[in-house]
């Protein structure tokens, strides 16, 4: 693929200091820098890493928690501390 693009002199300025620091060519530079903007992009959707690392599913809890966490939240305190609503 053939790319065209307009630089403002910042970028040129970029551009150029890359070229002369790195000795490559400006095809190079773009490809690098594509491969590291593909890279911040291209990671794995932070569900599937908390997946793999064993975070999600590492609790346990009855199946209708989500139903009556407040009652069990009442429950505990009024057993830890005498507490009643």
């Amino acid at each position: 693929m053939r790319i065209n693009a307009r630089l403002d002199d910042e970028y040129a300025l970029k551009l150029n200091y890359l070229q002369r620091q790195t000795e490559k060519s400006v095809t190079e530079i773009i490809k690098l820098a594509l491969d590291a903007y593909y890279q911040e992009y291209a990671q794995q959707h932070p569900i599937d890493l908390l997946t793999e690392s064993g975070f999600i599913g590492c609790g346990e809890a009855e199946s209708n928690l989500s139903t009556h966490y407040k009652l069990d939240y009442a429950d505990s305190l009024e057993e830890k501390y005498g507490l009643t609503q």
